[in-house]
């Protein structure tokens, strides 16, 4: 009903704006900063002195464009409590979460991306001083590029411009759902000491940064320079005791026996005989004080279909499985940065910036741990308990292995460009040429899993066979001394290994543009701008030469290998048109020209841009374009590549036996995942068009209210099939169902898709898995839509100070996705949130400054929406049965706050306290939730809580 209400509304306003412009006198006249922050200026103040805006190439006088562009400055930033660029992109209304750092199999702890329209984060340029950045080394989801947000030095930050709409004729590739451009700053006098402290209250994620700035000039020269370092505790999963274990999950998701007898938890120590039954551990293996608690016997009870109670017999079990995962990784960062100008005696002048990021980032999940793998002995006989042993299964915690067996990515990267730049034809026309190279290194370094070596240590060697009704089987001796009590570091080091993957990408680049006003039309000059870019990038995987076997493998037993380079020549050209005092049409083509392995070859794009000020206050705007993205240098050139899965979830098994949370465990079979890159892939090519307004309310002073209507679409987008996703989608098409119990809808049952997912899914007589094969393809379509609001006012008094006030809110109307044209365009516009909303309230006054931020994010389905409601006994019925009552409920929005005060103490230093969450809200875990980090993360929300910050700024 809200989101309906806010819709009419603003179709109304544009109605109602386009039908008072129809009959009104035309004048010429700009429209007011679309800015998300403060400002002081009058709100008069709406000619510029003629600066370039994120979406052009174009100067232009006039704060407002033809497509919406959110700005946000440095201090802005900082006042409203965020540390970094990847904080303040998230809380933006346009911005859609991503993968987040702590997920299992992540393969970018350290990296954040941005995700524009909820596109994805492939699809989102960031340009830093309007120049490319390097792509991140290694790969999200072992599959695609994106660049990194979190080593942007946020002192020497400016502002940063936000363009949420298809920018191809203008960027080229990859921004397709929009531009985060990152201006830094360029002219400074003087020096600034800044100092910061905080920490969260309910613990984890202590904070500290020191950041200095300064600037010098002289007669024909310029220089500004900054150096900052920071550090950033990791939260573990044992600073938010509620959510470290199984047990934590949802009530709805406790099926009948967890309601009975307990939650089954994660293995710690067991041992399964031949009879499929737990071999009972020594009376007080599981709760010795060696294991300092992290351990409990449990014994494995079930009821028979009869309704009788049977028991697979007792283990030792993980109390808190998640105490020492991760939540939000740490970070230690260190960055320096350089940037000069000097004035040359023909008008021209030179320009250069050398920069320097070095990064530590500590993450982790499950420490090391002895199960079946594949290659390993399983089905043998045990000669200390004298039976055969059918599974296997032995953690490790921190005091065995001797440190806290954490992920370390120790990253480096380097900038550094320059250029020159000038005016030709008495000062008509501004030029522009730059070349640089950038370099970025990831090494990451982790505690390996040495398989054949643990099950050495337990077991030994073979010794010979044994013969047992009529089977033959390798004899093998448990030493139950090691196996059931704690070892020793120095036993651990006997079989432990340490490993460490490299990846490094690279880019070369050079651009030169030119800009100016061709010749007067008879509504005013004709601008034109042209570019000419040459680039050359590249990367390359070095993952631990020991590859991944029984021998050796990383804490997700992945390998993935690969590398590659990219030559890319690009030419465009753009015209402002001016056909009427009033109105101004925009035209921009470009041509982009790839040699590489794959069969992309050229793009062609193009856009036209419309603005029109019918009177005095009215701005009417709209864009066309066309846009691409040509396919991630990833998928190209990824090796093809085995890796044997232990650890997953087989959705298909889940479903049928009423498993709700179907959460990724250790199996007694692997499986080989197979995946590829494609050569073979076309560039995705989309489309995209805004139109809107942006009205100064006449007679209320500093009153703005603008909104615009989005809509972006890919027709032939690449869409990489994990295995996880295979999985899940070849449970759906051959059961009807999700594993939650709700209906399966992604893909019509009997489709061209869900055949070749349910054959790209290798099972066994017994239903076991044991191939999955997935790989990137051009398949899909996309299409999202939806209306950017905002409402700004600015008022200034004698007595109380100056006061800004700005609301910002996205309501996202369609997610149409089509896998394969067979298939029907479904609206998922469920799996994220339709709403965002922005709102900031700045104040100042004398000495005095304020601001307060909040955002709320609309609620999305819980898990087993349109499922059956679990019964009281938790008893899963299924859709259509007499006693089901099927679940619609959603999460509730996820709405925070952050404040901050502060004081000029004097004309040098400024004290500043920053309250981040300012009403202590932590997520809850909804009624169906299970499996790590339980909350909705979609939604933004978290289990960080109220963080507290002070400031001290000083400048001399």
């Amino acid at each position: 009903m809200h989101t309906k209400l806010i819709r009419n509304t603003l179709v109304n306003s544009i109605a109602l704006a386009l039908f008072l412009s129809a009959g009104a006198h035309a004048q010429n006249n700009g429209a007011s900063q679309t800015s998300s922050g403060t400002q002081n200026d009058d709100k008069k103040a709406t000619q510029l002195e003629g600066v370039v805006v994120t979406g052009s190439r174009i100067a232009r006088s006039e704060a407002e464009g033809p497509a919406p562009v959110t700005v946000i400055t440095g201090d802005e930033m900082k006042r409203q409590g965020f540390t970094t660029v990847y904080e303040l992109v998230g809380s933006l209304t346009q911005s859609f979460p991503t993968q987040t750092p702590p997920s299992w199999g992540s393969t970018t702890v350290n990296a954040r991306q941005a995700d524009l329209r909820g596109l994805g984060a492939n699809r989102t340029l960031i340009l830093l001083d309007g120049r490319r950045i390097d792509d991140y080394p290694q790969p999200a989801a072992a599959s695609r590029n994106f660049q990194n947000l979190n080593n942007i030095p946020t002192g020497m930050i400016d502002r940063v411009e936000i363009l949420a709409t298809g920018a191809s004729a203008i960027y080229g590739s990859d921004a397709i759902s929009g531009v985060i451009n990152i201006i830094l700053k360029h002219q400074y006098d003087g020096y600034n000491l800044d100092f910061k402290v905080g920490r969260a209250e309910r613990g984890g994620r202590n904070y500290g940064d020191f950041n200095f700035t300064g600037g010098n000039s002289g007669d024909n020269w310029h220089i500004v320079y900054n150096f900052e370092a920071q550090h950033r505790s990791a939260l573990w999963g044992h600073d938010r005791p509620y959510t470290d274990s199984e047990v934590d999950a949802g009530y709805g998701a406790w099926n009948k026996n967890a309601r009975a007898f307990g939650w089954t938890l994660y293995p710690a120590m067991s041992l399964t005989g031949g009879d499929g039954n737990y071999i009972s551990p020594p009376s007080g293996a599981c709760t010795q004080s060696g294991f300092h608690n992290y351990y409990t016997l449990r014994d494995n009870k079930f009821y028979n279909d009869d309704g009788s109670v049977g028991s697979s017999g007792l283990y030792c079990a993980q109390k808190a499985l998640f105490r020492d995962w991760v939540l939000t990784p740490g970070r230690d960062d260190k960055s320096g940065y350089i940037y000069g100008s000097y004035d040359l005696p023909n008008g021209m002048q030179a320009y250069g910036a050398v920069g320097l990021w070095r990064t530590t980032g500590i993450s982790n999940t499950e420490l090391p741990f002895l199960y079946a793998m594949g290659g390993l002995p399983n089905g043998f006989y045990d000669k200390t308990t004298g039976q055969v042993i059918n599974n296997y299964f032995r953690q490790f915690i921190q005091t065995e292995i001797g440190g806290t067996g954490n992920t370390y990515d120790r990253e480096q990267n380097w900038d550094i460009h320059g250029g020159l730049k000038g005016t030709i034809f008495d000062g008509r026309f501004s030029w522009d040429a730059s070349v640089g190279r950038s370099v970025y290194w990831v090494h990451e370094s982790y505690a390996g899993l040495n398989e054949q070596g643990m099950f050495d240590f337990f077991f030994g060697q073979q010794q010979g066979t044994k013969t047992i009704d009529g089977t033959d089987y390798p004899v093998y001796q448990l030493d139950a001394n090691r196996f059931w009590n704690p070892i020793t570091p120095q036993q651990y080091a006997t079989f432990g290994v340490w490993g460490e993957n490299r990846s490094i990408s690279w880019m070369n680049q050079a651009q030169a543009t030119v800009t100016g006003d061709l010749f007067d039309m008879w509504a005013g000059p004709l601008g034109f701008a042209a570019v000419v870019e040459a680039n050359h990038q590249g990367f390359q995987l070095y993952p631990d030469a020991r590859g991944n076997d029984t021998h050796f493998g990383d804490p997700f037993q992945d390998y993935t290998t690969g590398g590659g380079e990219r030559t890319r020549y690009s030419g465009g050209v753009e015209f402002k048109i001016p056909l009427h005092s009033t109105f101004t049409a925009s035209l921009a083509g470009r041509l982009d020209k790839y040699d590489d392995a794959s069969i992309a070859n050229i793009a062609r794009t193009g856009n036209i841009k419309l603005e029109w000020h019918p009177f005095e206050g009215l701005f009417l705007r709209g864009t066309y374009g066309t846009n691409f993205h040509a396919p991630d240098m990833q998928y190209i050139y990824k090796n093809p590549s085995v890796q044997q899965v232990g650890i997953y979830s087989d959705y298909y098994n889940c479903t049928i036996h009423g498993d709700t949370t179907c959460a990724q465990t250790q199996h007694n079979t692997y499986f080989q995942g197979y995946t590829a890159g494609g050569k073979n892939l076309l560039p995705e090519e989309g489309h995209g068009w805004t139109y809107g307004f942006v009205w100064d309310i006449p007679k209320v002073d500093g009153l703005s209210v603008s909104a615009d209507y989005w809509h972006l679409g890919i027709d032939n987008a690449i869409d990489n099939i994990g295995i996880d996703d295979v999985l899940k989608d070849e449970g759906g098409c051959r059961t009807g169902k999700n594993f939650d119990g709700s209906p399966y809808t992604a893909h019509p049952l009997g489709s061209e898709y869900c055949s070749l997912v349910i054959a790209n899914v290798h099972r066994d007589a017994n239903g076991n898995i044991v191939a999955v094969y997935s790989g990137p393809i051009n398949r899909s379509k996309l299409y999202v839509s939806g209306i950017d609001g905002t409402v700004s006012y600015r008022v200034k008094t004698d007595r109380w100070g100056d006061f800004n006030f700005l609301v910002e809110w996205s309501d996202n109307l369609r997610h149409y996705q089509q896998t394969l044209a067979s298939d029907p365009l479904v609206n998922d516009n469920y799996n994220n949130p339709k709403s965002k909303v922005r709102a900031t309230v700045a104040w100042h006054r004398d000495d005095w400054s304020a601001t307060l931020l909040g955002t709320r994010t609309g609620g999305v389905r819980h898990n087993n929406y349109g499922g059956c409601e679990t019964l009281s006994d938790g008893t899963q019925p299924s859709v259509g049965d007499s006693n089901c009552v099927l679940h619609y409920g959603n999460t509730a929005p996820w709405i925070v706050y952050n404040a901050s005060i502060g004081y000029q103490l004097n004309e040098h230093a400024k004290l500043t306290f920053t309250v981040n969450n300012l009403f202590d809200k932590v997520a809850p875990i909804d009624y169906y939730a299970g499996g790590f980090e339980f909350v909705h993360t979609n939604t933004g929300a978290d289990y960080v809580g109220r963080e507290l910050f002070m400031d001290f700024n000083y400048k001399f």
